[in-house]
């Protein structure tokens, strides 16, 4: 789902209202629907475009996915490797994809919590439940 309406993702404004919170704050259940729909477009971006300059939509998600794994983190510095990181970032487009679906239909998909992401976790889909607005 790549939006060209949207603004591009706006890195101080996503500190204030998201990375200064709790790692928590950072899953895409907890995220606006503003910030759903920027990061969603923004992995679009990043993970179907064949340029090797990744760097401007990249940065929100990756900042996102840091701030959780930093809640994994058994020290303050952590290491993750290009193929690791390009696996969270798959990863984390597909939580933000369960997600939308979640809000935008009546699907009652389990969302995932910290000790959950980026763990190959199986999603639970439930009864359907009323229709969310959009």
């Amino acid at each position: 789902m790549i939006d060209a309406h949207l603004p591009p993702s706006d890195l101080g404004r996503l500190r204030d209202e998201v990375l200064c919170q709790r790692p928590e704050a950072a899953l895409p259940s907890r995220l606006s629907d503003y910030w759903l729909q920027l990061i969603s477009r923004d992995l679009g971006v990043v993970l179907e475009d064949d340029d090797d300059e990744p760097e401007g939509p990249a940065a929100a998600p990756l900042a996102l996915i840091l701030h959780i794994l930093s809640s994994k983190a058994t020290h303050s510095r952590f290491a993750i490797s290009v193929p690791e990181l390009q696996r969270y970032l798959a990863d984390y487009r597909i939580e933000v994809a369960l997600e939308l679906l979640r809000r935008r239909t009546p699907l009652d998909i389990d969302p995932a919590t910290l000790d959950t992401i980026f763990t190959n976790r199986d999603v639970t889909v439930g009864e359907l439940s009323q229709l969310r607005p959009a």
